[in-house]
């Protein structure tokens, strides 16, 4: 009983510690400088994704205050992020064998350079790009191109971070096999199934109805499956 009062207070060090960090850089980001890091990065993000000619309004009282806050809640979660995985490795070292840590290294270096990696390719392509194909339309319509502040901000927040997450997938795939929940077999019988999946998942986190984002999401994701499932059978192999 003792034991377990004390694995269970290790793991919750290994939660809150993250969680503090967390919550204390959100908040010197947000309130540090005049105007403070979460206005600067609105504008640099504004400034460089939203097409010219291409205008933003405010449609509610509270988006102005929400709007900096979730592109600083969206820089700290990825500049904490090493420092949660490293959090929950510590807590996992010790109940662990050799090979299996070794896998374990394999594993958190593989999620911090994907998961940067796909928050980089949705902001700095994906976004940029879908944007401006889809204000493109504005022009033939002789319409005024608008952008509402909620929709510009809700956007950037869920496609950067949903990106990040989804190009966890390789990561994901390898562990399944390697603790045995699924063989390596199955990632090749199943390939039409996971064509579908990842079709599903890049319109749910699209903002769009187009289906232009999904295809520019969907591209990168099937060839991570395809990486991850020759992955799983090198993982077998050795």
């Amino acid at each position: 009983m003792e034991q377990f009062s004390y694995e269970l207070e290790a793991l919750k060090g290994a939660i809150m510690r993250p969680l503090i960090a967390f919550v204390l850089l959100t908040t010197v980001l947000f309130t540090v400088g005049t105007p403070s890091f979460g206005t600067q990065l609105f504008l640099s993000a504004k400034a460089f994704l939203i097409p010219a000619g291409v205008s933003m309004v405010v449609l509610g009282p509270s988006s102005a205050f929400v709007a900096p806050l979730l592109m600083v809640v969206l820089i700290a979660l990825m500049m904490t992020f090493p420092y949660m995985v490293y959090s929950f490795v510590r807590f996992l070292v010790p109940a662990l064998r050799e090979r299996e840590r070794r896998a374990l290294r394999f594993v958190i270096a593989s999620s911090l350079i994907l998961f940067y990696l796909g928050c980089a390719l949705a902001y700095f392509i994906i976004i940029p790009q879908t944007f401006s194909i889809l204000y493109s339309f504005a022009t033939p319509l002789a319409v005024v191109p608008l952008f509402s502040l909620d929709a510009f901000i809700s956007s950037v927040f869920l496609i950067t971070l949903g990106v990040g997450v989804l190009f966890l997938l390789p990561v994901v795939m390898v562990l399944l096999t390697y603790v045995g929940v699924l063989s390596q077999t199955f990632w090749f019988t199943h390939w039409r199934g996971a064509v579908l999946a990842v079709l599903i998942f890049s319109a749910i986190i699209t903002p769009d109805g187009t289906g232009v984002t999904m295809l520019f999401l969907s591209a990168p994701l099937g060839t991570l499956y395809v990486a991850g499932a020759l992955m799983c059978k090198r993982t077998v192999t050795n």
